[in-house]
């Protein structure tokens, strides 16, 4: 799927098709529109699937875990996990590296805690593969069943406390899942924290596609 993009959240508003809401795998069908980021190395090409047939699959992991900085602003995280989940489906080896090195990060300790950037990662990356897998038959087992990417971002945002980014990923991570209630409520926190010209009202216009009229609808509600 393509990515669009739009000047601000008000705009996508008016813009939002309540008919178009079976647009595609969030996680890996709608691209971050992150500028001009630093992220994984990427193809030309306007659509989602779009990877670079020069970049190097054996680099995946270390390129990956490089780009994860704790400055790194979560859509930025989004995409580069996006991006690598793309490259690791198509190579084992790189599949199996990328994802030992975000548990290594996501178990590592500081003063007894762990670092809940980490573990929004690997949840991200964990449930982005799951969401490939659907797409691509016979992919490499590099996620265990009982690995829960949702588990591990809801842990994050226990430990970040409000991040309207994460709560947005949260969103996308549980928008096919059979209770929608969850999403929604994701979603409605991250509307409240994306301020008029910002990154995440950006994405937001940008994956109006995914969201049909159900934006448009918590405004009404909360205008009232």
């Amino acid at each position: 799927m393509n990515s669009r993009s739009g000047r601000t959240l008000v705009v996508s508003l008016l813009a939002l098709s309540p008919a178009a809401v079976q647009a595609g795998s969030p996680l890996t069908c709608f691209p971050m529109p992150i500028g001009d980021a630093r992220s994984l190395a990427w193809g030309s090409g306007s659509g989602w699937n779009t990877p670079s047939p020069d970049y190097d699959r054996a680099r995946l992991a270390v390129d990956t875990v490089a780009l994860l900085g704790p400055r790194v602003p979560v859509l930025v995280r989004m995409e580069t996990l996006r991006r690598a989940v793309i490259y690791a489906s198509r190579n084992d080896g790189a599949a199996g590296r990328l994802f030992v090195a975000l548990r290594a990060r996501a178990g590592a300790t500081s003063g007894g805690k762990a670092d809940p950037l980490a573990q929004f990662d690997l949840g991200y990356a964990v449930a982005a593969w799951r969401e490939a897998g659907h797409m691509t038959e016979g992919m490499f087992p590099a996620v265990a069943p009982s690995e829960d990417g949702y588990a591990l971002v809801r842990q994050a945002l226990g430990a970040r406390g409000a991040d309207p980014e994460m709560e947005y990923a949260a969103a996308l991570m549980t928008r096919g899942r059979t209770l929608h209630g969850v999403s929604d409520e994701h979603l409605r926190v991250a509307l409240a924290g994306a301020a008029e010209d910002s990154d995440l009202a950006r994405t937001l216009a940008a994956h109006r596609e995914l969201w049909g009229d159900r934006i448009q609808g918590f405004q009404a509600a909360t205008a009232r």
